[in-house]
């Protein structure tokens, strides 16, 4: 595999891009998103719902992860991915048909350019972006998470993770 440094494909959540993560003029940005929000136009090239989750497992996470929150669970986010068996169902979906022709796109695509894999879950341990980028991974395609899945968010900082429900809660 190629250095981190340069990984063809990166990883990173809306609200990185600008104030963290500059991705140059030459590279594509991808919203991995379902129903993106109008903002997404402005910081994205486009849009690709058919490597986001189906609205069945989002739909199943976010009720677990209010119910987590609600009953003041440490990390609901967590809570839910393991509940709902979320890793295990997004891998199922990327294996259709019609997924799997995105994925040989996209692969393409990051041997041309570097790719941004984007989308709203600021930890990617939580989050649908991180298995989309590690499924593209092949021998020649290396993979660069921001922030990586092992980094420690700081909960003294103030600042908390963005969370699916939180740009508009109408994602589906």
């Amino acid at each position: 595999m190629s250095d981190e440094r340069d990984a063809p494909l990166r990883t990173t959540y809306f609200g990185g891009l600008g104030s963290l993560i500059k991705p140059t003029d030459d590279n594509l940005v991808l919203a991995v998103v379902r129903n993106p929000h109008e903002f997404v136009n402005d910081v994205a090239d486009r849009t690709v719902p058919a490597v986001a989750p189906p609205t069945n497992l989002l739909d199943a996470y976010k009720r677990v992860e209010e119910a987590a929150e609600s009953d003041d669970l440490p990390n609901p986010s967590g809570v839910a991915w393991r509940s709902v068996g979320f890793g295990r169902r997004y891998r199922e979906h990327l294996e259709q048909p019609g997924q799997q022709q995105v994925i040989e796109t996209l692969r393409d695509k990051a041997r041309e350019t570097r790719v941004w894999l984007v989308c709203y879950e600021k930890n990617p341990q939580w989050c649908h972006r991180r298995l989309l980028a590690d499924e593209l991974a092949t021998d020649d395609l290396a993979v660069a998470h921001h922030p990586e899945p092992s980094t420690e968010i700081d909960a003294e900082s103030g600042r908390r993770d963005a969370r699916l429900t939180e740009f508009g809660g109408t994602e589906q």
